[in-house]
């Protein structure tokens, strides 16, 4: 897992990351300010390997552009006119998981942030991040890696630190029921490797990382990489420190 601190790339049906980035990452805007978002899409068609299939400033409108264009990112804002973000993510990463979700908006509330990851966002950024940042965010969420702003990474840790902590003991506990190749690479999606560089390190394919992670999210009843993360190392499943969340 990363932040924007590190300008490097890094969450029912859960979103998957894809098997390769392909050529161009299909990208939809949903942003009701209309300067803002093209202010987006200016800087995002100055990318090659980057393309707005779509913008939009409705939630309707956006889970109908979804189903037409089929992005790999969708950058959804929290507040629309018409419907509320989260609840967007939600229904995005329900019927395309194979689309990701990055939360760019001005809300630095915790509780929004905790809900969008619930829902299945695998980045959430405020709208004050530099512009460069925006292309190399946007490649990090298409490889399947999480990001968050680094003033909430700890407001999200410790979040879901007290979840785990609360929680009730359990007989079955889902991590039980993983396989020793599945624990293996969940504990280098909790350091937010990509599914090539967990490849290259166990020496088996991209659609067979793809494979696991599909199936630990299922077993453990997740919806996102970023929520699989911080259920390995709050539930000790990661015996050393994760390094992307410092």
């Amino acid at each position: 897992m990363t932040d924007t601190s590190r300008t490097s790339g890094g969450a029912g049906a859960a979103p998957a990351p894809l098997a390769a980035r392909p050529e161009k990452v299909r990208v939809l805007l949903v942003e009701d300010y209309e300067i803002y978002r093209h202010g987006l899409r200016m800087i995002l068609d100055l990318e090659d390997d980057i393309e707005v299939v779509g913008e939009t400033g409705s939630a309707v409108e956006a889970l109908e552009m979804a189903a037409a264009s089929e992005p790999h990112v969708v950058v959804l804002d929290i507040f629309l006119p018409d419907g509320n973000g989260v609840q967007v993510c939600r229904q995005l990463t329900t019927r395309h998981p194979d689309t990701h979700v990055l939360m760019l908006t001005a809300s630095d509330e915790h509780s929004d942030l905790v809900e969008a990851v619930k829902a299945g966002a695998i980045g959430y950024l405020l709208k004050d991040i530099a512009p460069e940042q925006l292309p190399t965010s946007i490649r990090s969420v298409a490889d399947g890696r999480a990001l968050v702003s680094p003033e909430l990474g700890s407001t999200l840790m410790s979040e879901f630190s007290a979840m785990v902590r609360g929680a009730p003991a359990r007989d079955d506990e889902p991590a039980g029921e993983l396989t020793d190749r599945e624990l293996e690479v969940l504990g280098l999606v909790a350091r937010g490797w990509s599914n090539r560089k967990i490849g290259e390190e166990l020496f088996i394919a991209e659609n067979t990382v793809k494979n696991h992670v599909r199936s630990i999210l299922d077993k453990l009843q997740l919806r996102s990489r970023m929520q699989a993360a911080l259920y390995a190392v709050r539930g000790g499943l990661v015996d050393d420190s994760v390094e992307d969340l410092d």
